[in-house]
């Protein structure tokens, strides 16, 4: 069993993603799909069944992108930073206390100062390494952010320089040396948000932080400049019709 999905595997990965692949037409493609499953019949089953629940997915997928577009996409309660009027919006569902969405960070800041009429950035908090604890780094940025917008990029940068998981302590520490104490507690608004973040995360199959949407591309983990930034450049030129 564990040798047919591996050859399952490979077959998908060979027909979709290999060189010779990117340059066949569909009709090419679908020819040579057919031949690999005559010279491999036993993992016919098996590759029926897999693709079946892959559109299953990919529909459940496109559905959760459709539901929550506006909440994502047009919501002023949702932290960004970038061009007001983009061509490309990333939406980053990311943690304060985690290691790769702190390194992430400034990739994307790079990326929008060298694309500042062009690219947005939307940071969605789903602070799973601060367990169920009510008030946490997510819910304190998100208050400052909505009542006190001023203090939130100082904040957001103290917050994102700790190494490590955050704590009252930690969180309290940063508070205080902006004079934003009052936002430390949470309220009903902020745990919705929270609460629908995680739902969202959830909704979209995502593992684990930082995650980020692209023009409907779900990308898992962290990406290094040198590898997001032609991605980001390929999506705007291509959306300024170059």
């Amino acid at each position: 069993m564990k040798f047919k999905t591996k050859l399952i595997t490979t077959l998908v990965m060979a027909c979709l993603f290999s060189p010779l692949a990117s340059a066949m037409t569909q009709a090419e493609k679908m020819e040579d799909i057919n031949k690999m499953l005559k010279d491999n019949p036993t993992i016919i089953d098996s590759l029926h069944e897999s693709l079946a629940m892959y559109i299953v997915q990919q529909g459940k997928y496109e559905q959760t992108l459709a539901d929550y577009h506006d909440y994502m996409y047009n919501n002023p309660n949702l932290p960004w930073f970038g061009a007001k009027d983009p061509k490309l919006t990333i939406v980053v569902l990311t943690d304060l206390s985690c290691p790769w969405c702190k390194k992430l960070d400034p990739v994307l800041m790079k990326l929008v100062e060298e694309h500042p009429d062009d690219l947005k950035v939307i940071n969605i908090y789903v602070p799973l390494k601060e367990g169920s604890n009510p008030a946490n780094s997510a819910t304190f940025a998100l208050r400052v952010w909505k009542e006190s917008p001023d203090k939130f990029n100082k904040i957001n940068e103290t917050l994102l320089s700790k190494p490590g998981i955050h704590n009252m302590r930690s969180i309290m520490k940063v508070a205080k040396a902006n004079d934003a104490e009052k936002y430390v507690s949470t309220n009903d608004e902020v745990q919705d948000m929270v609460a629908k973040n995680y739902q969202l995360f959830t909704d979209l199959g995502v593992r684990g932080t930082p995650a980020m949407l692209i023009d409907g591309q779900l990308l898992p983990g962290y990406l290094p400049y040198e590898k997001l930034a032609p991605m980001v450049e390929a999506k705007i030129a291509e959306k300024s019709g170059k």
